[in-house]
Formats: structure tokens, C-alpha cells, sequence
């Protein structure tokens, strides 16, 4: 039986806003994923997870489609966690039961920091809303959040700072457009949960894939290349596709300086690049886009993630 132990999947770009910082563009009126597609991503995925994790944009404006998956979520791995990623803007007590029952045990407050609206008493609503309903919480880092018991419903509320994100905005979209991401050459995300360490590493407690609508990566910020279409094969499949490839194997050591080794770039010198960069994320676009380029593909054809291209070189280039 195929496992993995994390999948965080954002299956729509739509939101209620259109914040500043928003790595995937996130929008009122942005892509979501048919019904049709993520049937088909369902099917692909594989028989057991401990993570499930559901997420946007701003997965409450698509609530038709978010029940959906959380009620398949629930039936296909039934001793996972099925987390929800929300803003919390939308969330009252009749949706907040709604989807308890549905099978979400789990709520994840992504909206506390500088970049989201946060209007008065947001978050002191959000505690009151939660306690109310019996929903305990369980903050980020907490290290009793290891073993939560069976059947508990829970929360935590963090958001994208320093101390409870990734210590620095990603190189991507708007942060980028709005000189808001922190080109910080000595943080190596990659290295991180989230990142791409371990994502190959079937059985490992660090495996997790990051799903953009229907294309899989394998971090959150997401690379050049995606590593496939759920809609097109099962995980296990795409996963398998790319094991005895060395640039996706220095990526699952967590370590991009080498992911050009095997083509000749000698990891000083991408230590060096990283440097020039800012980033170990600029860093993998620049060396994916130009083994893209040397495959004969030309720079208008690209791969994407949803709408939005990476960052191009020259623009990353001091």
C-alpha cells in the first residue's frame, strides 16, 4: 500500500482578498478546479496519508467543492488529519459544524500577521466561535500537538511573521511584484517541512507534496518544472518518474546548491549564485529554467503554476 505522510493540496486561487504577499496570486475571481478535475486528483492520489490538507486561496468561497473533498477525504483515509487552511473570514457556527460533521478536525487560522485585514476583534471572535463549538486549541509548535487524541477537533491561528511562517516571504508573485519578499541567501527553505526535503522519501515522516490545482510539486513555493498532473497519473507514478533524476534528488536532500552538479555547476559556484541571488528559491528557477530552455523549449513556454509565471532571470538578476 502506497503511503505518504503529508498532502497539501490548494485546490482553488479564489478568495475573498487580494493580499499583498499572496505567493500564488490568490484573487476574488481567480482559477479553481472543476468538479471533474478533482475527481480526477482524487483518484490519483494514494491510499494513505496522515495529512490531509486542504487550502487557497481561500478555500470557503468554493464551499460546494471544499465539502466535497473533505467528505472523500474523510471516507478515503479515515485515521488522517483533515486540515483546513482558511482565513477564517467566512467561518460562523453553522459552517463551522457543518463542517466538523463533514469530517474537517482540524481548522488552521492562516491570516495573523501584517498582509490579511485584520478588523477588530477577529481573532478574539475566532477563540470565542471555537470554544463555543468544543474546539481546542492546539498553537503552532506546541509540542503536546504530537499526539492529539482520537476525535479531537482543533485549531491554531498563525500567519505569515517571522516567528510563526517561514522567516522570510517567499520569491513568488505578489511578493516579488511588490518588493516584499526577504532575499535572504542563508535561509534554505528547501531544507524545511514544507520544502522539498524528503518529498521522494515514501514512508519517511517528512514527506510531504505540494498540489497547485492539479499540478503536484514538491514544496510549497513551488519550482519551475512541476512534477506532473494529477489529473493525468497517480502521485506514485510522477514520484517514481523522477527518483534516479540527480536535480530532483539534491532538491529531496534539501540541498539545491547541488542540484547542478551532475550538469557541471559546481556547488561553490551555485553557493556563489545563491549569494548574487538572495534566494536558494531563485536559485532553482534559474537552473530549471535554463535546463527547461536547453530541452529546446523556448522562454514563452515555460511551465506555470495556475496563472502566474516565476519570476523571470533577468528580473532576478542584480
Amino acid at each position: 500500500m502506497q503511503s505518504i505522510e503529508s498532502i497539501y493540496w490548494v485546490f482553488t486561487h479564489n478568495c475573498n482578498l487580494r493580499c499583498a504577499h499572496c505567493y500564488n496570486d490568490s484573487r476574488p475571481g481567480a482559477p479553481t478546479i472543476t468538479r471533474a478535475e478533482a475527481d480526477a486528483v482524487l483518484a490519483h492520489l494514494p491510499e494513505a496519508t496522515n495529512r490531509f490538507i486542504l487550502s487557497g486561496g481561500e478555500p470557503l468561497v468554493e464551499l460546494d467543492l471544499l465539502l466535497h473533498l473533505v467528505t472523500v477525504g474523510r471516507a478515503r483515509y479515515p485515521d488522517a488529519r483533515i486540515i483546513l487552511q482558511t482565513n477564517g473570514d467566512l467561518l460562523d457556527r453553522p459552517l463551522l459544524d457543518r463542517l466538523i460533521e463533514a469530517g474537517v478536525d482540524m481548522f488552521s487560522i492562516a491570516s495573523y500577521d501584517q498582509f490579511h485585514p485584520r478588523p477588530a476583534g477577529k481573532f478574539e471572535a475566532l477563540r470565542t466561535l471555537f470554544a463555543e463549538a468544543g474546539v481546542v486549541d492546539r498553537p503552532v509548535g506546541d509540542p503536546a500537538s504530537a499526539e492529539i487524541p482520537p476525535n479531537e477537533v482543533s485549531y491554531n491561528i498563525w500567519g505569515a511573521s517571522p516567528e510563526l511562517w517561514v522567516g522570510g516571504i517567499w520569491p513568488r508573485g505578489r511578493a516579488m511584484k511588490y518588493g516584499l519578499a526577504q532575499l535572504l541567501p542563508e535561509t534554505n527553505f528547501c531544507n524545511r517541512w514544507s520544502g522539498a526535503l524528503g518529498f521522494l522519501d515514501d514512508g519517511s515522516d517528512q514527506q510531504e507534496v505540494s498540489i497547485q490545482l492539479t499540478s503536484v510539486y514538491p514544496c510549497c513555493p513551488g519550482t519551475v518544472e512541476p512534477l506532473g498532473d494529477l489529473t493525468e497519473e497517480p502521485l506514485a507514478a510522477i514520484l517514481a518518474r523522477h527518483r534516479d533524476d540527480p536535480m530532483w534528488q539534491a532538491l529531496n536532500r534539501g540541498d539545491p546548491a547541488s542540484m547542478g552538479e551532475h550538469a557541471g555547476v559546481d556547488r561553490a559556484a551555485a553557493l556563489e549564485r545563491i549569494e548574487q541571488l538572495g534566494s536558494v528559491c531563485l536559485w532553482c528557477d534559474e537552473f530549471m529554467t535554463e535546463r527547461v530552455r536547453a530541452r529546446g523549449d523556448g522562454p514563452e513556454d515555460l511551465p506555470v503554476q495556475g496563472e502566474r509565471r516565476l519570476i523571470p532571470l533577468e528580473a532576478a538578476t542584480p
